[in-house]
């Protein structure tokens, strides 16, 4: 008996982490899309994983206008890697408009509540709820984004 439990034991696949980004890279990557903000005071590097049910990318803001959100089939979880901002939850996007099937932007949000984030805290957002990241003068933050398909 004891060799057949051994022998279990043994034969157990473990799981090997396939993506793996230091607190080095993180940095880095940082760096690179703070060089390339856009017009929306934003950079992305996108689908840094993407698996079907969820995907992830590192998101970069600076300061001045950006834009509201809501996701009908996905939920945000944002992992806040450096800086700090405010963001506002709920309430009315404002100037909605469809992005594409089920994703709407608008300007600002309208009735929301507002909490401030910062390096180290984590964010979720389920779907359906409409988000706004305001980052003021003299600020910035940088998170990484896991987004997971609501059931």
């Amino acid at each position: 008996m004891r060799i057949v439990i051994l022998s279990l034991l043994f034969s157990v696949t473990q799981v090997q982490a396939q993506d793996f980004w230091s607190a080095e890279d993180l940095e880095s990557l940082k760096g690179d899309l703070s060089s390339r903000v856009g017009s929306n005071n934003a950079a992305i590097l996108d689908r840094m994983i993407d698996q079907g049910g969820y995907f992830a990318a590192m998101v970069h803001r600076e300061p001045g206008p950006g834009f509201s959100e809501s996701h009908d089939d996905w939920a945000d979880i944002y992992f806040v890697t450096s800086g700090s901002a405010a963001i506002m939850t709920g309430g009315e996007i404002v100037d909605a408009r469809e992005d594409s099937p089920g994703e709407i932007r608008g300007t600002s949000i309208r009735g929301g509540e507002v909490q401030r984030i910062s390096k180290g805290d984590i964010l979720h957002i389920p779907a359906g709820i409409p988000h706004y990241v305001m980052v003021g003068e003299g600020e910035q933050i940088t998170y990484f984004i896991l987004k997971a398909q609501a059931e």
